[in-house]
């Protein structure tokens, strides 16, 4: 299914499907929101609201809300004992949640990944029983080697990013991710924000949160996407009309260093994205401080690069144009320190 104009790429069905496997598993609790007023009256914002996904059900990034989802419903609907052995791509978030999920299923797990990744990332998606197959050049070609290696017997492609004739998956992931704005509305109430800013890689995560905009808040709020200076896919996408690959320059946003957007993601972000901002590195860096300094009273978060540039795309903005009085925000922290020895290295500016 394609995104729909007015209600985006879900229905009311897949809505409470997400909400009953979810609600059926006590264990995986709601992440926090948190408030930074301190910090918003410096952007002339009455608040900033910041879903901290850096303890998602036991790991430090929002990535595992869409894969657990969309495993089990793999799992569910066809003949399990047809699947052996599951296969990612990743920058390191995703492939971790493949991982972990994949083990609790007993499943094995192979993930493809650029060579210069992280150590920590790669020794984390190890750490989890997967082997790691690492592969010169950039996400993009560590997601077309993982296609070229996935099509032996028994091989499922679990892929937060969409294709032409690969889309289910990702679907299922990306519905997924709406719970998490489900948790941040039960935890706003009564007072919705105005402002919603997303990061986008892929634009999995966006057109998720875009989709549930669409379906869940009337009148919708601003809705703006932060993406890397030199890696804005989704920008560059919706300026053609059409899917257009970039090559992604080299940025400490690691998670967000993707040159062509989902399919499957396009459509709905073309239709509801209000401005694409774009942030440097050095906005990033500055957010991660922001979040970790607690000034002001203002709830410490810890946030990757990645998980900042939510906070960043914002700042950005607000500096740059008149916000309405009584404005509220509302960001996504998407990872914790996934990174220790680049966390480590910024800390002169933390």
């Amino acid at each position: 299914m394609h995104a729909n104009g007015n209600r985006g790429l879900f229905t009311e069905a897949d809505y409470d499907d997400v909400r009953r496997f979810f609600e059926s598993r006590p264990d995986l609790t709601p992440t926090p929101l948190v408030h930074l007023p301190a910090f918003a009256r410096t952007l002339g914002l009455a608040d900033i609201l910041v879903k901290d996904e850096s303890t998602r059900f036991g790991l430090n990034a929002f990535k595992i809300a869409g894969v657990a989802y969309a495993i089990d419903r793999l799992l569910t609907r066809s003949r399990s004992a047809t699947i052996q052995t599951l296969v990612c791509a990743s920058e390191g978030n995703h492939g971790r949640a493949v991982a972990r999920v994949a083990h609790q299923h007993g499943l094995h797990v192979s993930v493809y990944m650029r060579r210069s990744a992280a150590h920590a990332r790669v020794n984390a998606i190890r750490a989890e029983g997967a082997e790691v197959v690492l592969v010169d050049g950039t996400y993009d070609d560590a997601v077309k080697q993982m296609v070229d290696a996935a099509r032996s017997a028994g091989t499922t492609i679990v892929s937060d990013t969409a294709w032409p004739g690969y889309e289910d998956i990702p679907r299922a992931i990306m519905a997924g991710y709406t719970w998490i704005m489900t948790e941040a509305a039960r935890q706003w109430t009564p007072d919705p924000p105005g402002i919603v800013v997303v990061q986008a890689g892929v634009g999995g995560l966006a057109a998720a949160v875009a989709s549930w905009l669409r379906a869940r808040m009337r009148p919708r709020p601003l809705f703006l996407c932060a993406e890397p200076r030199g890696a804005a896919c989704v920008h560059a996408s919706i300026a053609a009309g059409a899917r257009a690959a970039v090559v992604p320059e080299d940025t400490i946003m690691n998670g967000l260093r993707c040159g062509e957007v989902s399919s499957l993601a396009l459509p709905v972000l073309a239709a509801t994205v209000d401005a694409c901002v774009q942030i440097d590195d050095d906005a990033a860096i500055a957010a991660m401080a922001q979040l970790k300094s607690g000034r002001g009273g203002d709830a410490s978060v810890e946030a990757g690069a990645s998980g900042a540039a939510g906070l960043a795309a914002l700042t950005v903005w607000c500096r740059q144009r008149p916000i309405a009085p009584g404005s509220r925000a509302f960001v996504i922290n998407t990872e914790g320190v996934t990174d220790p020895a680049r966390y480590t290295e910024t800390e002169t500016a933390l």
